[in-house]
């Protein structure tokens, strides 16, 4: 059952991506007229004359005239899906006038053969016909299929290296302040303790105690300020200029064609007239053979070529497949003797369907591993700046909890006891021993305590510090529910939550480039945290699907809502009653 779903589900997935890839306002190309230029005038020729080389150069020109009169029909075609918005809308043009041209070409071929020769093409309408349709909707799909997806890749790069560029800017600023946090926090001590010790020589009354605590307020300002510098993302610095992507030479593109591709391709496009010319058997022991060449050709190029970029691989490709081509050659002419130069064009086809659909699988690769490799670098490069931020700013407000709780606290007490009277030795001793204290542990060891005291927010966590680090990017909006804030305390909840953002943050630049995003934090009735993010934008239609598809977690899903995409996950509670707070939820943003 799960294997049928399955299967079921890649086959759905290998629809969508023709869909969206024939769809892509593109079908009708450069290329496309190229390959089906060769495929009209010399390839897939009419029959005159029985198949013989005089006849066989007759039906080339026959086939070249023809393609102009059919590219010319096509050209309004080609006009209309570049300029329609709407992908049914294309889909149904470009498909429509593809099997009119396919069906039209038959009677425009025996036409022009009659008007040149004074002879008719031979063979029967239909299966020439059906034979057109699938060479064709073959031809034009892969070519499609394959500049499409070169063109994702492309645009998925430039996506994601926009926004690892003010990502990257935020990493190496946050460096630059993490290594020089313990310098300031230092010379704020040493500053603090030497007013501290000014005051202390002199007779200490309230206004001297109060312009102390003053100072301390200020330098404790300083330091917030500072933090908040380390997690504000800076503007950016205009447009960004993309790294140059290095050419891949043709051997890096020629993959190995999955099994049995060429041999279905070509066996459906010749099925018809194997049929017409040899009937049941002879279609039948063609398929096979097709199979078996298809088997050895796949063999051979995985396992006798070198590595992809070696200077030899596309003459052994080409070679492989070329012999592949004679193989099928000769098998069909010994099954139909009577085809004469017919038989002979599996020798250019097979190779030459070897390459597009090579060509075609190496988009499809190229556009999955760059996409996955840029999206592995860009969480990577958020986890980074969130980790470099935490050392840059954390230490901070620590520093500013001990001197908002420790140091001016001691300065109450002390002024409390000067406002009555002079304090005592004594009392003079311990506001120096306890100070002393509070400026050692401002160079010591960070506290989540002291840092919550020295946050507006209190401590921000792994999913804080991941949206802040992402604010270089996105405008992001973030509430959360007390019980949600609750339950963030958890480390583990904490770090789950953050992998989500990053994965939904990843997935808006990727998929539409977004420059905003909602996150919401709330709990429901069970306990369980949903965790929720919006994003303009619009999921590829293999990705809008049920839940868990495109995700790594089966209880997140990501779904299309109008024109937002949305990314929810759900996660585990903590603990029955999470810390304690109120039920009535309080929102919290950043």
């Amino acid at each position: 059952m799960v294997i049928k779903v399955w299967e079921r589900l890649r086959v759905r997935g290998v629809v969508a991506i023709w869909w969206r890839d024939v769809t892509d306002g593109t079908f009708f190309n450069r290329w496309s007229a190229l390959l089906s230029f060769v495929l009209a005038a010399i390839v897939g020729v009419p029959t005159v004359h029985g198949a013989s080389v005089q006849g066989y150069l007759q039906a080339v020109v026959i086939g070249a005239l023809g393609w102009v009169v059919l590219a010319a029909l096509a050209l309004p075609a080609t006009i209309a899906e570049r300029r329609l918005r709407s992908r049914p809308a294309r889909g149904i043009v470009v498909l429509t006038t593809l099997l009119a041209l396919c069906v039209v070409r038959t009677p425009l071929n025996d036409a022009l053969s009659l008007w040149l020769w004074d002879v008719g093409t031979t063979g029967a309408f239909a299966p020439r016909v059906i034979t057109n349709i699938v060479s064709g909707l073959a031809m034009f799909s892969l070519v499609a299929i394959a500049l499409s997806e070169y063109a994702r890749r492309r645009a998925i790069r430039a996506r994601l290296e926009r926004a690892l560029a003010p990502m990257r800017a935020r990493l190496e600023r946050a460096r630059v302040q993490a290594a020089e946090v313990d310098e300031v926090l230092a010379a704020t001590a040493q500053r603090l303790r030497a007013s501290r010790n000014v005051m202390l020589a002199r007779p200490v009354d309230f206004e001297t105690v109060r312009a102390y605590a003053e100072k301390v307020r200020t330098e404790s300002h300083l330091l917030e300020a500072r933090a908040d510098a380390v997690d504000t993302s800076a503007p950016g610095s205009g447009p960004v200029a993309l790294a140059a992507e290095r050419r891949r030479g043709v051997s890096e593109r020629l993959m190995p064609p999955p099994w049995f591709a060429v041999a279905l391709v070509y066996g459906c496009a010749t099925l018809p007239f194997s049929l017409m010319h040899g009937g049941v058997g002879v279609a039948a022991l063609g398929m096979v053979g097709l199979v078996l060449i298809d088997l050895a050709g796949g063999l051979a190029t995985r396992r006798l070529l070198p590595a992809p970029g070696a200077r030899t691989r596309p003459i052994l490709f080409l070679l492989v497949w070329t012999l592949a081509g004679i193989v099928v050659a000769a098998m069909s002419l010994a099954l139909l003797p009577s085809i004469g130069m017919v038989g002979l064009v599996g020798i250019i086809t097979i190779p030459g369907l070897a390459i597009v659909v090579s060509v075609c699988v190496d988009a499809l690769r190229s556009a999955h591993l760059a996409a996955t490799q840029s999206q592995q670098l860009l969480a990577v490069t958020a986890r980074d700046v969130a980790a470099e931020s935490a050392r840059a700013s954390d230490p901070l407000r620590h520093a500013v909890g001990i001197l908002h709780g420790g140091v001016q606290g001691q300065c109450v007490i002390l002024a409390a006891h000067a406002d009555e009277r002079q304090p005592t030795v004594a009392e003079v001793a311990q506001f120096r021993e306890r100070t002393d204290d509070a400026f050692e542990r401002m160079l010591g060891p960070v506290s989540d305590i002291e840092v919550g005291r020295g946050s507006r927010h209190g401590p921000l966590g792994s999913l804080g510090r991941v949206i802040s680090a992402w604010r270089a990017v996105l405008d992001i909006a973030y509430t959360a529910s007390a019980h949600a804030q609750a339950a963030l305390r958890d480390r583990d909840t904490d770090e789950r939550a953050a992998e989500i953002v990053t994965e939904a943050f990843v997935n808006a630049v990727k998929h539409s480039g977004a420059r905003h995003a909602v996150v919401t934090l709330a709990t429901e009735d069970t306990g369980r945290v949903r965790v929720r993010i919006v994003s303009p934008g619009r999921l590829p239609a293999a990705e809008q699907q049920a839940s868990g598809i495109g995700t790594r977690n089966a209880d997140t899903r990501i779904y299309q809502s109008d024109d937002d995409v949305v990314l929810e996950s759900f996660l585990a509670p903590v603990s029955d009653d999470p810390s304690g707070v109120s039920s009535e939820p309080s929102a919290a943003s950043f």
